[in-house]
């Protein structure tokens, strides 16, 4: 039961269940025109401990249009 959500831009794409409203997944683009998709570790049945432990993380601070590691990540 997935809606699409648009907002602002209208150019970044949300993704939501119309009935639990869990968010799953989303697509965008970077400044540059790269599509990018964000995806809900939460909403991954198969994936182990070690496959989400090696999956690369790309920090992204749009509000100070910042692509660096925060200070402090041991809540990720």
């Amino acid at each position: 039961m997935l809606t699409k959500y648009l907002f602002n831009t209208m150019r970044n794409e949300h993704y939501f269940c119309k009935h639990c409203g869990v968010r799953p997944f989303g697509i965008g683009s970077t400044p540059d025109g790269q599509r990018i998709y964000g995806v809900n570790l939460g909403c991954l049945e198969d994936a182990t401990p070690e496959e989400l432990a090696a999956a690369p993380i790309v920090y992204i601070d749009g509000k100070h249009d910042r692509h660096t590691a925060p200070a402090i990540t041991s809540y990720l």
